[in-house]
């Protein structure tokens, strides 16, 4: 016997949990749901409803059709147009609206069939609102304990109505009969709510194995864009993420070398090493053949973005493919705090991959996107140190007709083009630091898109200026060089 409740406990602990996980995850179908229900339920009472009048009419004796009767049609009717509404506009209800939603519905209904059993017919015994008691658990799906406190306020104003309008033998058996109604919908309710959280999450598992990548276990490319795209449906201009574009660096040379099977071996630890070292609620999928990508809800700190980039490659670098080559990856990393769509921060972090690739193999880029208010001028980029006479000559002669960014490191620059490339004229380049300036002029002349960007460099001497119109700018000045040419160079170089 105490086996038995023991037993019976652990059972009824187990729905209880998955009851819950199945309200966590399945919040979305659970509203598809009830809101579908709604407009099922108006359908079939509609049908039902005349035809059970029209029986009543011709088979109760003494039946008439009182004033309760017909305050279930402007009911209908309202949430016939409300339904239709909600469909054609295709409005995405929160959780919150649609439980407001049913919840009027089910009190109308309720205080209908209450004036049907109590000021109709004071003299029987009550039929409609025990009924809808017991059958509300089965329209509508919600937690139990919400059932029990929606139905509890229905059963005390049947009560209050039937003591205020019933004899006292005819109340008693109204309360009798709504306290047993009660009972059968919460013993209904429990019974129903384990079917459908089993169901729900048994469906929710099938979802999710069929969104998998087969190989790497993370999401596969469908599934991985719907749920970016889906994140920033509901994203708000004031919540942050982050986004990463991992690439895996001459994964091309393994499968030549090492075979496809040793490929599809690195592919396997990759997907590992992804779901092991970002959060559970991060988005992770394998967008190409070897090329994934992160959605970071709530990251808005570069640093830690970075650490967890960096990590990544730590890790990667140790796995061993068999011919003592370290493994390595190249990866794109943003934090957003913009209000671009989920495409343009997607190309954004490409871009920032593609900074990375130039750089060399194992290289991580991270730019932050901020929203910046655009003037509506053209864009000129400036790159410099800031303490060169040659730069203030292009304050003074395009200030006025061009916006002026200012830059000072070729992260800086290119972020600004990856953002503005579209807006920007030319790109003006101080040749005081020549890595980053060479950086910058072969991503702008390399990368597509970007090609017809006009580049101007300005030099301290004339071999300065040779080397940079060898790695390929438009064209170059030096710091001595006359304003008034300084600003027809540029006007030729934009087509002014």
């Amino acid at each position: 016997m105490f086996k038995n409740i023991q037993r019976f406990v652990k059972v009824h602990n187990a729905d209880k949990e998955r009851a819950r996980e199945y309200f966590k995850l399945c919040m979305s179908d659970i509203d598809t749901s009830n809101l579908d229900n709604l407009r099922k339920v108006c359908m079939y009472i509609s049908i039902v409803y005349v035809f059970m009048l029209a029986l009543a009419v011709v088979a109760v004796p003494g039946f008439k059709i009182t004033f309760a009767y017909w305050l279930v049609i402007p009911l209908l009717v309202i949430y016939y147009f409300i339904n239709r509404y909600i469909q054609r506009s295709r409005v995405k209800l929160s959780t919150h609206a649609v439980g407001i939603l049913c919840g009027a519905f089910y009190y109308a209904m309720c205080l209908i069939f209450m004036m049907m059993d109590v000021v109709s017919f004071p003299n029987s015994q009550a039929l409609w609102t025990p009924l809808a008691i017991v059958v509300f658990p089965m329209l509508y799906n919600d937690k139990l304990y919400k059932y029990g406190i929606t139905e509890l306020v229905a059963v005390i104003a049947f009560c209050i109505l039937s003591y205020s309008y019933k004899d006292t033998h005819v109340f008693i058996i109204d309360a009798y009969t709504i306290m047993v109604a009660y009972i059968l919908s919460m013993l209904a309710a429990d019974i129903v709510i384990g079917v459908r959280s089993r169901e729900g999450l048994a469906i929710m598992e099938l979802k999710r194995i069929g969104s998998l990548d087969k190989l790497t276990r993370v999401l596969n490319k469908d599934a991985l864009l719907y749920s970016i795209e889906n994140y920033y449906g509901r994203k708000t201009t004031e919540s942050f993420c982050a986004m990463c574009i991992i690439d895996l660096d001459d994964f091309k040379h393994v499968n030549d070398n090492l075979g496809h099977n040793t490929g599809d071996l690195l592919l396997e630890r990759v997907g590992q090493l992804l779901r092991d070292s970002f959060r559970a609620y991060d988005i992770i999928g394998r967008y190409g053949g070897d090329e994934f990508v992160v959605l970071m809800p709530d990251m808005a700190d570069i640093s830690s973005l970075e650490m967890r980039c960096r990590t990544l490659q730590m890790m990667l670098v140790d796995f061993s493919l068999g011919n003592g080559q370290p493994f390595t990856v190249s990866i794109g990393a943003i934090i957003d705090k913009s209000n671009y769509s989920s495409k343009e921060i997607f190309r954004i972090a490409d871009d920032a991959l593609y900074m990375s690739k130039l750089s060399g193999k194992n290289c991580c880029t991270t730019w932050v996107i901020n929203n910046r208010e655009y003037s509506g001028k053209p864009i000129i980029v400036v790159f410099t140190k800031g303490d060169r006479p040659g730069t203030s000559k292009l304050y003074r002669g395009a200030g006025s007709t061009f916006d002026i960014i200012s830059t000072r490191t070729d992260k800086e620059t290119l972020s600004y083009v990856s953002q503005y490339h579209n807006y920007i004229k030319i790109i003006l380049l101080e040749m005081d630091i020549m890595d980053d300036f060479e950086m910058v002029v072969k991503y702008i002349k390399t990368r597509e898109g970007f090609a017809d960007i006009s580049v101007l460099a300005v030099a301290e001497t004339e071999e300065d200026v040779r080397h940079a119109k060898e790695l390929g700018v438009d064209d170059a000045l030096m710091y001595s060089t006359p304003e008034a040419i300084f600003v027809k160079t540029i006007r030729n170089l934009i087509g002014m």
